[in-house]
């Protein structure tokens, strides 16, 4: 993943061994984090809040726009320091907040490492009433909740979608019978050694990787070896070797490099793939996943970037009112028109703006579909675990063998992690 996988993944796991070490430090916060000023008490006038953004370029400007006009209407200054460059990732917060000197607020973080730092305390729970979660897709609200509890406020999504070409493919496919025929004339390819774009077949035939009980995952419920996931693993190397739509040896790259000369007529990808296409002069569409064999619908990750309060800042009623304020309607609008980034809120995405953007609006449907990456620190095993995949595609190992060595290597991950 060019824009998700290496960032949220391989921070996670530095900020898993920031949380060992913080266990034995002198942090006073719970994992429930301090109980959050409501949002509807009065805000003092005069303070000044620091907010770290990882969002850079036009996002971080507009964000600054409104993070200025929140601060003059309210008589607070606001400084906005980007962090987007930063050599030590999400884990210069970490590292900082366990020491109280990190800031007040954070912008542009991906939802899937803030499992780590509630556990550490490091963050406030979202008060009561912020938003209202009927604003968003339940899949949205699942990625901000950690055990129970949200934790940040949705800013943008991300998932993942068919780029299809449309000198070959006028009409994208729908069903897999359709995706089918279109990928045995015109070809078809993919990151296929890796579970962020797996996961699209794996949970829509019925597979999990923390089985979610009302909003806690359980990391000892691993559904990666049960019927579901074994049928997506068994398509996963037919793909290679019964319709020979691609080689076991072929990965993201050169699937990508293969649609960008037209050697093939559809590619998975996602919206950070759109700059890249633009350029290389391929006539393309974006097209929801199509369904999957017996008609289940595709359940790509779904990553969501939040912003979120610092349980250490002292600040905590203006801090949660100007993450309202950089995160509402208005902001999501310009951050979609100047950023291309897809607003979380559902009536944004439903907007004309993006429903009238053929490329974003297929991002935008997909997301209803779409399962959140789980938030918990265990899920670095999984990541790293994920080495089998290739060995299921390359028929080194029998799906059935494969599934049960990715669940056994999960289980060891975390034990060695936790």
């Amino acid at each position: 993943m060019k824009k998700w996988q290496m960032v949220s993944a391989n921070v996670t796991a530095l900020v898993m061994v920031g949380g060992l070490l913080a266990g034995c430090g002198t942090s006073t916060n719970s994992a429930s984090g301090t109980t959050p000023t409501p949002a509807s008490q009065s805000i003092p006038s005069g303070q000044t809040i620091t907010v770290w953004s990882w969002a850079t370029g036009p996002q971080l400007s507009d964000m600054e726009k409104f993070a200025n006009a929140w601060a003059k209407k309210h008589g607070d200054t606001v400084k906005v320091v980007d962090q987007s460059h930063n050599a030590n990732g999400f884990q210069f917060f970490a590292t900082a907040a366990r020491t109280g000197k990190g800031p007040d607020v954070v912008f542009g973080m991906p939802h899937d490492n803030n499992g780590a730092f509630a556990q550490e305390g490091l963050m406030s729970k979202v008060p009561s009433g912020l938003i209202q979660n009927s604003d968003y897709a339940s899949s949205v609200i699942d990625a901000v909740t950690i055990n129970g509890t949200e934790y940040s406020v949705p800013v943008s999504v991300q998932t993942t979608a068919l780029f299809y070409n449309k000198n070959e493919i006028s009409t994208p496919p729908t069903t897999w019978l359709q995706f089918s025929s279109d990928a045995n004339k015109y070809g078809f390819g993919y990151a296929q050694h890796n579970l962020y774009y797996n996961f699209a077949l794996i949970g829509g035939m019925g597979g999990y990787v923390f089985k979610d009980n009302n909003g806690t995952l359980d990391p000892k419920d691993i559904g990666l070896a049960n019927a579901g996931a074994i049928q997506a693993y068994t398509l996963m190397y037919n793909m290679d070797h019964k319709y020979h739509w691609m080689t076991p040896s072929e990965n993201g790259n050169i699937a990508q490099t293969k649609f960008q000369n037209n050697s093939i007529g559809m590619f998975i990808s996602g919206p950070w793939e759109i700059p890249n296409m633009n350029q290389s002069g391929v006539k393309y569409g974006i097209a929801p996943w199509p369904s999957l064999p017996k008609g289940h619908s595709a359940t790509p990750f779904l990553g969501v970037i939040t912003s979120f309060v610092s349980a250490s800042s002292h600040n905590q009623a203006a801090d949660w009112s100007l993450v309202k304020a950089v995160s509402n309607v208005s902001a999501q609008q310009l951050y979609f028109q100047n950023a291309q980034e897809i607003p979380a809120l559902t009536s944004v995405q439903q907007s004309s703006a993006v429903q009238s953007n053929p490329y974003f609006k297929a991002f935008a449907d997909q997301v209803q579909n779409a399962i959140p990456m789980p938030n918990i620190p265990q899920m670095q095993a999984v990541w790293t675990a994920m080495t089998v995949l290739p060995n299921i595609i390359d028929g080194k190992v029998s799906p059935q063998q494969g599934a049960q060595d990715f669940v056994a290597n999960i289980k060891k991950g975390i034990l060695i992690t936790g």
